[in-house]
């Protein structure tokens, strides 16, 4: 089973993430570490703040990930 959690930023995300994962043990996967892991690899040039730049990035790598 995959859970998708989307939102706005700030609204609880990862909160949400962690509770379920303690409450029926199971995985989870946080997109802010993939983010930061490629920006401080510098294995890309989008900043931290290009929030539709990195989505585009992304996700067609965390949708062959699913």
């Amino acid at each position: 089973m995959v859970i998708i959690i989307t939102g706005a930023t700030h609204t609880g995300k990862t909160l949400l993430a962690q509770r379920i994962m303690e409450e029926y043990h199971i995985p989870y996967f946080s997109m802010d570490h993939l983010k930061m892991g490629l920006i401080r690899s510098q294995n890309t040039n989008i900043s931290v703040d290009d929030d539709e730049k990195l989505t585009n990035y992304l996700w067609p790598i965390v949708r062959e990930m699913i």
